[in-house]
């Protein structure tokens, strides 16, 4: 390369490194100035990383790395890694274990100076190597390319005393369990796993942090600690297992906080199955709730062996066993899952089972799309679809229907798709004409607990994570919902908008949520041009949100009243999270106190 040459590395990507050569040295920038590394000691080792190789998972691809890493004297670690929401494919950044700068997160106060401080120091260099490995989208193939194969800090002749290249494998670490218990010395352990592997660099201190998880767990399995963790913070759960090996084969369970925001909330629930949350590969089911305030909580969880109807069956019935008859949800939102709308049709006849308009259109996108020839025909088709689908009568609907046909009668494919798949077999469960006559409350989709599964999907991560790491995650999630809908409540209770201070709002502020009100400000402007007339009105948010709509309050506004709070539904009504008390069920029980013991029954069975 010629002198004084800049180079751009993977521009347009999610980090971009410039590597400025000047002379053949790489010339220091603000994160290294302070260590003096990346002076003299630059050098390119792209070409070791350079593979034409397709790696089979992405698992292959992270071990390949790292073991070239390894044989050259680097530690290489996963910088960013996404999962591949919303059509793109999943990637992964790699890194040397000395990217990055060093952060300080103390807070800048005056130090005590009789407390004795814990001393920090880091080994970040702001090293720029980095590799960018991809999904090609098929049969779970990755490839590798190097971002930058430049590090700014001399190899390591030896690696002992690395953090994460001294971590023990799983063999190694059942091998210190099994001796632990015969009672070896560390010293001796240590020796001993160094005899079995030229390559081990663990130190004494790495022995000795094991022994204490380990002691800790008290040689629990992953199911095991699992029900302590349960048990420790209250959790409320139930189980099955299989007779023949004493396995547990489903597991449900709830924070009784989410318990309590169900009895006060049980009107719609949406349920969502997400697949690859962990390396047991069992599928969680996650059930939704919606406040009065429009903030969604996280009913239950279930891992569940398998996305069978009697899987489901039982973790519904479960979920039914805790709801009073009288507080039945009247709506359920899901995506088109055959097994579990088999389920909830036997465990809950009575509720109105919607499918989410948003799922559909991401299936009709996916089947479509691909056979119209240019993108403005298709965006006609989809905005002809949605008309249809937002048909608010049948004569509506069956006009947009007609109009659907002649206008892409030379794509029968795509007008097959729709009639076939959805409109025949399910229309009463998401077009707007048949959905408008139910009290759902403004949720016809499950977007409004779209942001509550991609937080949880992005935190769970690409499924590799055990079943105490998953757990403790989605304990976290929960913690933050229980606060924010707190915080929701409170703020509908105490804060008046301006645009609820005219009198007609006088008997609602403070008495109904926020949400609410934004509501009935809409129907009220439409009060304006609708009048007292019913028919011109529709009544459409009477009949779906239990809040008055435009003609009435056109009335109460001709009669010179406040709109009353007993016109307003009583969901909207509930600021608060406080609980009915707990109907009596032989099904509902805390953790038994044995669960955290090594009882057979608590093994998990991950074939």
């Amino acid at each position: 390369m010629d002198e004084g040459t800049s180079i751009l590395v993977g521009k347009g990507q999610e980090s971009q490194t410039v590597v400025e050569r000047r002379k053949g040295k790489i010339q220091d920038d603000a994160s290294t100035q302070c260590n003096k590394v990346g002076l003299e000691c630059g050098r390119d080792y792209s070409c070791e990383f350079i593979t034409q190789e397709i790696f089979k998972s992405r698992e292959a691809l992270i071990k390949w790395a790292r073991d070239v890493g390894r044989r050259n004297g680097f530690v290489i670690v996963i910088k960013t890694s996404t999962t591949g929401r919303h059509g793109k494919k999943p990637r992964i950044i790699l890194g040397c274990e000395r990217s990055g700068c060093y952060r300080n997160n103390r807070k800048n106060r005056e130090v005590n100076t009789e407390k004795k401080m814990k001393l920090t120091a880091s080994k970040k260099c702001g090293c720029p190597f980095s590799l960018l490995g991809k999904n090609l989208g098929t049969n779970n193939d990755w490839t590798l390319h190097v971002l930058c194969g430049v590090h700014n800090h001399p190899a390591e002749n030896f690696r002992e005393g690395h953090s994460y290249a001294g971590r023990l494998s799983e063999e190694e670490t059942s091998l210190l369990v099994d001796m632990s218990k015969s009672m070896v010395r560390p010293k001796e352990i240590l020796a001993t796993l160094k005899q079995r592997c030229d390559l081990n660099v663990s130190t004494i201190k790495t022995i000795y942090n094991a022994r204490y998880r380990k002691c800790k767990r008290a040689e629990r399995t992953q199911m095991q600690q699992l029900f302590a963790q349960l048990a420790e913070h209250k959790y409320i759960e139930w189980h099955r297992k299989c007779d023949d090996t004493e396995t547990v084969t489903d597991l449900l369970w709830t924070h009784p906080t989410s318990l309590d925001l169900l009895r006060a909330f049980p009107h719609v629930l949406i349920m969502d199955c997400i697949c690859k949350t962990n390396r047991y590969h069992m599928p969680l089911l996650e059930i939704v709730g919606v406040t009065s305030t429009e903030k969604t909580f996280s009913v239950c969880f279930a891992y569940l062996q398998y996305e069978c109807e009697d899987n489901y069956t039982w973790a519904l019935g479960i979920l039914r066993s805790v709801i009073s008859e009288g507080a039945l949800p009247s709506v359920i939102v899901t995506d088109r899952e055959i097994t579990l709308m088999k389920a909830l049709s036997t465990v809950f006849p009575g509720a109105t089972h919607f499918l989410c308009r948003w799922h559909i259109n991401r299936n009709v996108s996916a089947k479509c799309k691909k056979l119209f020839e240019t993108k403005e025909k298709w965006d006609r088709f989809i905005i002809s679809w949605n008309m249809l689908v937002s048909s608010s009568t049948k004569e509506q609907f069956t006009q947009q229907l007609v109009m659907l046909n002649k206008e892409f009668n030379t794509y029968p494919e795509a007008l097959e798709y729709v009639r076939c798949s959805w409109l025949d077999p399910y229309m009463d469960r998401f077009v707007a004409v048949w959905t408008d006559k139910s009290m759902h409350f403004g949720n016809t989709t499950t977007n409004m607990a779209e942001s509550s599964h991609a937080q949880l999907k992005k935190e769970l991560g690409l499924g590799q994570g055990t079943f105490e790491s998953s757990w403790m995650k989605i304990h976290n999630l929960l913690e933050l919902q229980h606060t924010d809908i707190k915080a929701s409540f409170k703020k509908s209770k105490t804060v008046v908008q301006h645009n609820f201070k005219p009198s007609k709002f006088k008997e609602l502020r403070g008495k109904i949520s926020i949400s609410a009100l934004e509501k009935i400000l809409v129907e009220t402007k439409r009060a304006n041009s609708v009048g007292v007339d019913q028919d011109a009105c529709g009544c459409v948010i009477r009949h779906t949100h239990g809040l008055p709509c435009a003609h009435e309050i056109a009335e109460y506004i001709k009669e010179d009243r406040p709109i009353p709070l007993d016109c307003i539904h009583p969901h909207w009504c509930k600021l608060d999270m406080s609980a009915t008390a707990t109907p009596k069920s032989s099904s509902m029980e805390l953790v038994p106190s044995e669960a955290s013991d090594g009882s057979p029954l608590k093994k998990l069975k991950t074939t």
